[in-house]
């Protein structure tokens, strides 16, 4: 049980640094894995009966929360840049569409029936 608590704490750590260097794919992939250790940290909690965390575990178990606030700060954060910087581009695409209109027919004959 330490093992695992110890080796989601180091993959908190790791996903705080690929968020404060902007590696989102590698941040993708250590959540992933480090939910696979907290499902097996329940498997072995739900398995002993009156089960308690020890002192140390305590401990990393308040730094991986700590940890993880600041993450969720983070996230939020770009989350929030990319929504403004998705909002500029929709707008850049309206205002090149009104100024360089797309025209269907590129050559052709344009005949008056008047006549």
């Amino acid at each position: 049980m330490e093992e695992l608590i110890e080796a989601i704490y180091k993959m908190t750590n790791d996903m705080n640094r690929c968020l404060e260097e902007e590696k989102f794919e590698e941040f993708e992939i250590l959540v992933i894995d480090r939910q696979t250790l907290m499902s097996k940290v329940d498997e072995l909690k739900n398995k002993e009966t009156n089960f308690e965390y020890s002192p140390n575990a305590k401990q990393r178990l308040q730094y991986i929360h700590a940890i993880d606030q600041l993450m969720t700060q983070l996230v939020e954060k770009s989350l929030t840049e990319t929504k403004i910087l998705i909002n500029q581009m929709k707008k850049q695409k309206q205002v090149s569409k009104h100024y360089h209109p797309y025209f269907n027919q590129t050559n052709g004959v344009f005949l008056d029936s008047k006549r």
